[in-house]
Order: C-alpha cells, then sequence, then structure tokens
C-alpha cells in the first residue's frame, strides 16, 4: 500500500521504482529563469514531465487525473537545477 503524501524528491537519481500511476507533480522553491526539471522512465529513459523556470519563484506543476499518467517501471528524477519535486501518486 502507498503511503500518504506525496513522494518528495531532492537530488538528481532520486527515484521510485515500483509501477505506478501519476496523479500529479508539483516543482517549488527559489529558482533562476531558465532552471530546468525532468522525471524519466528509469528502464527507457524516456521523458515523463519537464518543468522551465520562468523567473525566481517556481511553482510549476501538472495533474493528469483521472486517469494518471502510467509509469510501469516508476520514476527518476533526471535533472533538477534548483528547488524539489513533490510526486503524487494515484491510490487504486
Amino acid at each position: 500500500m502507498i503511503g500518504s503524501g506525496p513522494v518528495v524528491l531532492t537530488t538528481v537519481g532520486d527515484q521510485y521504482l515500483d509501477p505506478v500511476r501519476l496523479s500529479g507533480v508539483v516543482w517549488t522553491g527559489a529558482s533562476t529563469a531558465g532552471d530546468v526539471v525532468e522525471l524519466r522512465d528509469p528502464v527507457s529513459g524516456g521523458l515523463l514531465w519537464e518543468g522551465r523556470a520562468s523567473d525566481s519563484h517556481t511553482y510549476l506543476g501538472i495533474s493528469w487525473n483521472p486517469y494518471g499518467l502510467h509509469c510501469p517501471h516508476g520514476f527518476r528524477l533526471a535533472t533538477l537545477s534548483s528547488g524539489r519535486v513533490l510526486v503524487y501518486l494515484r491510490e487504486e
């Protein structure tokens, strides 16, 4: 069973390796214009989500409700210029 709250990613290489559906992602923290975050499939390297900061206060996100984004291999934080990433898992 998945615990409550988001999976918090703070360092490039952080990963969650169980099959899951993502219901949402939030990238937050101080940033500089041009900072980037990428979530990728840990097996194929395919891009799952990318965000790019346009100013100095990042709060970007996406919601994949109601079905979620299927991640059969989990996900990996491939790029993080600043801040942290909160990944919300869809509970079945």
